[in-house]
């Protein structure tokens, strides 16, 4: 990489101050202001922020202001209804930027994004999917692109990710957060996400249904639980799983199956440590008898330690790209269409449920 240094700003200093710390120690970027409109979380993320030696960001309240600094780049990390009209206004700043997920959060909103970003074609937009950066899905993509497991048939993916009923109150979430209200099937970036960029391939249409059925009492309208099944261009059928509504805890499971291979997460143990099970017509013995593919979520140092960054180094990973694609004008893998692609499915998702299951076909933007 070049000498040139990449100065950014973090906005949402609640997940954004992880994401923007990920920068420190690397030579080529430095954060240089945070921004959030909560008195109360921007102090939290100074705190963090100082507990990591950085003693000389500017902390703003006015996101107009932060866009007026000598800045080359946005970290948005606002809440997910927000991401739209932040992104647009540091395209129109001049600033690069790496949004958190969900993307967009209805039809409307992907076509302004893909509008906005292409008025900028000198700037960088790319989607913060973090789990497309796990060790184990890198792995997977490798594999399939070398034949292992053919034609994906198959593939479907879960995401739960619910509070324990000890924990549940009215202020789980302050009145009006996007989470009490918007549809967890909205949420598939996760899921989606990864195996998409597996399988290089887009979603459709669409059938989906919510379960009926009130987890969480203070949130009873969330539909916080969903089935999606996806048609995809190449003809694959992908059955998506959200909960936020069950006794789950937090997890992720993938599996892929192909005419000549299938693998799936280890649900024994939580996506960060679980290795891969496969059958591989490639390896004979193997079609009744799954083997282990010991890599997992983690990345490792150099040192053989997990990365200090979160969701098992991913985040630090996917911060290092975002560096690269701007000081090298580098298309980013996980560019607009990208981002359009994993979140528009989950948007048409949450309107065929309801509509009672009807398959709804999912625009190409």
């Amino acid at each position: 990489m070049s000498d040139k240094i990449l100065r950014y700003g973090v906005v949402g200093c609640g997940r954004g101050a992880g994401v923007a710390g990920c920068g420190f120690g690397n030579p080529n970027c430095k954060l240089v202001v945070a921004c959030d409109h909560n008195e109360e979380i921007l102090a939290r993320g100074r705190k963090y922020f100082e507990s990591e030696g950085q003693n000389d960001i500017v902390y703003l309240t006015d996101y107009d202001e932060m866009l007026k600094m000598d800045i080359d780049a946005v970290i948005v990390a606002t809440e997910a209804v927000y991401h739209v009209p932040v992104v647009k206004k540091a395209l129109e700043a001049g600033k690069h930027v790496l949004s958190e997920i969900p993307s967009i959060t209805s039809l409307e909103e992907a076509y302004e994004l893909k509008k906005i970003v292409s008025e900028h074609p000198d700037l960088i937009y790319m989607a913060g999917e973090n789990c497309c950066y796990w060790a184990f899905i890198e792995t997977w993509k490798k594999m399939h692109e070398k034949g292992e497991f053919g034609d994906v048939v198959f593939a479907e993916a879960e995401y739960l990710h619910s509070i324990d009923p000890e924990d549940f109150g009215p202020d789980n979430y302050p009145e009006g957060h996007w989470r009490t209200y918007n549809p967890a099937i909205k949420y598939t970036t996760h899921e989606l996400g990864p195996l998409l960029y597996i399988m290089n391939d887009r979603c459709v249409s669409v059938s989906c249904m919510n379960s009926d059925i009130e987890y969480n009492p203070y949130f009873p309208a969330k539909n916080a639980t969903s089935i999606a099944i996806f048609k995809t261009e190449k003809g694959a059928v992908i059955k998506l799983l959200v909960s936020f509504g069950a006794y789950t805890s937090y997890d992720h499971n993938y599996r892929l199956c192909g005419t000549k291979g299938s693998i799936e997460t280890d649900r024994k143990v939580m996506v960060d440590d679980a290795h891969s099970l496969a059958n591989l017509s490639s390896i004979p013995g193997t079609f009744s008898q799954k083997i282990d593919i010991p890599v997992t979520a983690k990345y490792l140092n150099e040192y053989g330690n997990s990365s200090a960054s979160g969701h098992g180094g991913a985040d630090g990973i996917m911060f290092a790209d975002f560096v690269e694609c701007v000081l090298e004008n580098k298309k980013p893998k996980l560019d607009v269409d990208f981002a359009i692609k994993m979140s528009l499915p989950g948007i048409i998702a949450s309107i065929s449920a309801e509509k009672n299951g009807e398959t709804m076909e999912i625009p190409k933007i």
